[in-house]
């Protein structure tokens, strides 16, 4: 197999897989880690599917955000539980 087909291949598997993967919406961020954990355990309860992205500085902790994605189809019901208050 030649390298551009090999590429051509590549790109097309790429481009369907990124195609057919949920949207990923936030629902909450913090710079609290122990917060984010709290919130990621309320939904996955709910058996909603989270991502968390971490965006803090890995030097000093001290300087941005990590945030809690959900699948675009789950986004009301998230925001439902992350904003109640705690049970």
């Amino acid at each position: 197999m030649s390298w551009v087909k090999r590429l051509q291949t590549t790109w097309k598997s790429w481009t369907t897989k990124l195609v057919n993967e949920p949207r990923w919406v936030q629902v909450y961020q913090s710079s609290d880690e122990y917060m984010i954990t709290i919130q990621k355990l309320k939904l996955e309860d709910a058996e909603i599917p989270v991502m968390v992205f971490n965006q803090r500085d890995s030097s000093y902790n001290a300087f941005g955000y990590i945030y809690i994605n959900v699948p675009s189809e789950f986004r009301v019901e998230a925001e439902k539980i992350v904003n109640s208050e705690n049970e």
